[in-house]
């Protein structure tokens, strides 16, 4: 008897997957406005960073590269955690640097940014 209980479908978990089905559909708004953000011809914020370390000559905080394109850029909204995040991003590609100083982290620009593709090498003819 215990087996013909155990197959029948809980019901209330359809219930809590349909709940969760709808905050997922209203999750994809933002990326919606992101998409638009790009069609308006904003440059990413990826774009903003990059270029932002390029022109410093010192190392730069989290902070400090919010608050500078907060300054440069007032009709954006640019949060210290999301800076953080895409420049944490940029190191892993090898387009920025980390430094510890302390507890502090800086972050400056990569002097040669390091491409993906290999150059092709010249071939030997044998002969």
């Amino acid at each position: 008897m215990p087996r013909q209980a155990a197959a029948e479908p809980k019901r209330s978990r359809s219930k809590k997957t349909a709940a969760a089905g709808v905050g997922k559909a209203a999750s994809k708004k933002p990326a919606a406005e992101a998409s638009s953000a790009k069609a308006a011809g904003k440059p990413s914020l990826v774009d903003l960073i990059r270029n932002h370390l390029k022109q410093q000559n010192e190392p730069r905080s989290a902070a400090e590269i919010s608050s500078a394109l907060t300054q440069a850029h007032p009709d954006r909204t640019i949060k210290t955690t999301v800076v953080r995040t895409t420049v944490e991003g940029l190191v892993a590609r090898s387009h920025a640097h980390r430094t510890k100083q302390g507890s502090s982290v800086f972050y400056t620009a990569a002097t040669a940014p390091q491409s993906a593709e290999v150059e092709p090498q010249p071939e030997a003819v044998a002969g």
